[in-house]
């Protein structure tokens, strides 16, 4: 009986050794994503890489619009979401969201109009295109308007198109009079012979796109989940940053476009990038007041309520404790 015992104990350490336990599997994780744009790019170059299998994660890049992926994040239909502006508008509105990476600092988006008009006194009247009511696009173009003294409500008509594709085509097309695009669409409508009237990238805006958000549950119930998220996202943002070369061949396969155009998106989004994903006090302050201006918040909770660089920033150290490098 012994004998036999221990034969079955033999074979059951074998079988160990060949079928990785259940907690070896790779942990599926969904993040809710407006599209494969650049402001996606770290998360792209974490999933092409394979950075997120690295940490035993399969991660599904899932496409929808801003507004719905921010509520797929509250219901708890996905992990994380990548969209950092509605994350923190909801943080600032008392919601359990924390913004954890932010990519880029400063708003890519460029206003294009018909060439005809030269001044915002032309603008008036006209139909312009935004992706949504309170994304990114539309914030900054109410905003810029208002700091110019136009009514973005009543002087100019501001349409909800969609995304960046159908807003460019509407613009070329005939259908509105100027849009508000960010790269590739902006080489589009530049070469289309349309007007670069606001590049807000030098209109002194800080604003974060292409982050991640997670609930304040989620940090809570789950810190290991997150840490591995963020520290391959991290691993993305990195290579990102400092590999060009590698960064385009990254925008082209996923955004399916030519290494041509690759690297102008590349190069026309490098200097909005963020030092290393976290955001200083100052900065975090100035969007958090941009948001809660825009959004007409007048009791809106303080700024740091919205972010916790905690994570990015453990990853940093984890990340030169190894030596780590970007590879190609």
């Amino acid at each position: 009986m012994t004998m036999i015992l221990r034969s079955i104990i033999g074979l059951a350490v074998c079988f160990s050794m060949i079928i990785p336990p259940a907690d070896a599997q790779s942990r599926k994780v969904r993040v809710a994503m407006p599209g494969y744009t650049i402001a996606g790019l770290s998360f792209l170059t974490a999933k092409l890489n394979g950075y997120y299998g690295g940490e035993g994660l399969d991660v599904e890049l899932i496409a929808m619009r801003a507004p719905t992926a921010n509520l797929a994040l509250l219901s708890g239909s996905v992990e994380f979401s990548t969209v950092p502006l509605l994350g923190l508008t909801t943080a600032l509105r008392g919601g359990a969201l924390k913004v954890l990476l932010v990519h880029f600092d400063k708003p890519q988006h460029v206003l294009f109009t018909k060439n005809e008009i030269l001044n915002l006194k032309l603008l008036r009247g006209k139909k312009i295109a935004v992706a949504g009511p309170a994304v990114i696009d539309d914030l900054l173009l109410r905003d810029f308007l208002a700091a110019n003294g136009v009514d973005g409500g009543r002087d100019v008509s501001i349409l909800s198109i969609g995304a960046a594709d159908t807003r460019v085509a509407s613009l070329i097309g005939g259908a509105v009079d100027a849009a508000m695009l960010i790269a590739p669409f902006t080489f589009t409508a530049k070469d289309a012979g349309f007007r670069e009237f606001a590049v807000f990238k030098d209109q002194g805006f800080f604003l974060p796109s292409g982050g991640i958000v997670a609930r304040d549950e989620t940090l809570k119930s789950d810190p290991a989940l997150v840490e591995r998220f963020v520290r391959a996202s991290t691993m993305g943002f990195i290579h990102s940053r400092d590999n060009r070369t590698g960064a385009i061949r990254v925008l082209t396969k996923s955004l399916k476009i030519d290494e041509q155009i690759a690297a102008k998106v590349y190069d026309s989004s490098r200097p909005t990038m963020t030092a290393d994903g976290a955001l200083s006090d100052d900065s975090q302050k100035k969007m958090a007041a941009f948001v809660a201006k825009t959004s007409g918040l007048k009791d809106a909770a303080p700024a740091e309520k919205g972010f916790e660089f905690s994570f990015v920033r453990k990853a940093h150290a984890a990340l030169h404790g190894k030596g780590w490098q970007p590879g190609s």
